[in-house]
């Protein structure tokens, strides 16, 4: 079971100004933040509103969802003692908002699904696309995942423990597989695995490499931040990482001791 990479970009990369992105300024300015950033990785993925059209699945991920704007929704309600809300931020708080979004830009019908498994969401949306095309009942996917921080969920953590050793973090990452390589094609997805207990750096090289000069690639907290899909940049830096040109990358995903995850991301030829 394999496929093509053909791009993948992080919200750090898209140079692009947002009007061309999204060029409903309506859209723009009812979108939250992280709406925005997602959006606007996606588009920038596929190289503009227009590759929307070609996409036969569109796969989104992520652990916390839109949490600002489930916050500010909630707090209304509170406020307003439950009474004459406003409905925007309730609609946008759903976790499938981005998905739906990239969609309606361009009012595609596609396959459009969005997984919310803690720090497995980002695997399990590349599983679901792998396996769809290794299945022939997709060839174009779009697969992203994003997450947002707040003050609220800062404070919250921060109380649990969770950054003594490492730092608070967001972000957004979005990928255009394929089934068939093409001239455009950077990378491939060969291998994901899901295990029930720890493996060594060395033990992950035995398990899942199958070259010899291969680089295991443990999810970067310090260079990413805590979130639960920050293995969708650990994803993005692999690929990258092949393009420069290592033959064979192996992310090792283990999430504050969380059952681990496994993906191999290859060169071509």
């Amino acid at each position: 079971m394999r496929c093509y990479i053909d791009s993948v970009v992080t919200a750090q990369d898209v140079a692009t100004d947002i009007k061309l992105l999204i060029p409903d300024a309506g859209l723009r300015r009812r979108m939250s933040r992280v709406i925005k950033s997602a959006v606007t990785t996606a588009v920038e993925c596929v190289g503009g509103t227009e590759g929307i059209d070609a996409l036969d699945a569109i796969i989104t991920a992520t652990g916390w969802g839109c949490l600002a704007d489930s916050e500010k929704f909630l707090r209304n309600m509170i406020v307003e003692h439950e009474q004459l809300l406003n409905p925007t931020p309730f609609i946008q708080s759903t976790f499938n908002t981005v998905g739906g979004q990239i969609a309606l830009l361009r009012h595609n019908h596609c396959y459009n699904v969005t997984y919310v498994n803690r720090s497995h969401s980002f695997e399990d949306a590349l599983l679901d696309a792998m396996m769809r095309i290794a299945d022939g009942e997709s060839c174009n996917v779009l697969v992203g995942a994003f997450d947002e921080q707040t003050p609220s969920q800062h404070r919250i953590m921060e109380r649990m423990g969770a950054f003594r050793t490492v730092a608070d973090g967001e972000g957004a990452v979005f990928a255009r597989l394929t089934a068939q390589r093409s001239e455009q094609s950077v990378a491939q997805v060969t291998a994901i695995d899901f295990l029930c207990q720890s493996l060594t750096v060395e033990q992950c090289r035995e398990r899942y490499a199958t070259r010899a000069d291969a680089t295991v690639v443990y999810n970067g907290y310090a260079k990413y931040g805590l979130f639960p899909t920050s293995a969708a940049y650990t994803f993005a830096e692999a690929v990258r990482l092949v393009q420069q040109g290592e033959s064979e990358v192996v992310v090792y995903n283990e999430y504050f001791g969380a059952a681990p995850a496994v993906f191999r991301v290859q060169c071509i030829g």
